[in-house]
């Protein structure tokens, strides 16, 4: 039995208002438990950062948003911004999420090629990343795709 078709399609204006609240979830979840946060302040920094980065939602400049297509159901969605601070176009992988029942089945791996696809067709050099340190899930998917670490951040607290 082959595995159904993964494809990635434009997010429509309908999609919008959810994407943005699960992104603002998502990221507010993983940097509170990252940085010992509180709920409410680590949510309140995920909606301003979302609000800076996609001012015209999906009209803004150099960010392209996607639903996460396996067969014809959604199953998550990807957002990728481009830049060129180094001289070269990047792109920048804001996020990438899959439905909770669509993990663990090679999915993310092969979204994955189709970012870096769109990257290259959007004329990216680079293509990047963030990952939160505990996230380990993650982070060894990326590696055995081949991303490297270019940066740490490191934190101690300060009782």
């Amino acid at each position: 039995m082959t595995d159904p078709p993964v494809a990635l399609r434009p997010l429509d204006v309908t999609e919008l208002g959810a994407f943005v609240e699960l992104v603002i979830s998502s990221y507010a979840g993983e940097r509170a438990s990252a940085v010992d946060a509180g709920t409410a302040d680590a949510l309140r920094n995920a909606r301003s950062q979302v609000e800076v980065l996609l001012p015209q939602g999906l009209a803004t400049p150099d960010h392209h948003l996607y639903s996460v297509l396996e067969g014809n159901a959604v199953v998550g969605h990807l957002w990728i911004g481009m830049t060129s601070v180094d001289g070269f176009r990047s792109a920048f992988v804001y996020e990438l999420h899959l439905r909770e029942d669509a993990r663990g089945r090679g999915l993310g791996r092969r979204v994955m090629a189709l970012a870096e696809e769109a990257a290259r067709g959007l004329g990216a050099r680079d293509i990047e990343l963030h990952v939160f340190a505990q996230n380990t899930r993650a982070r060894r998917l990326y590696e055995s795709l081949g991303y490297r670490i270019t940066s740490l951040s490191m934190r101690k607290r300060l009782d």
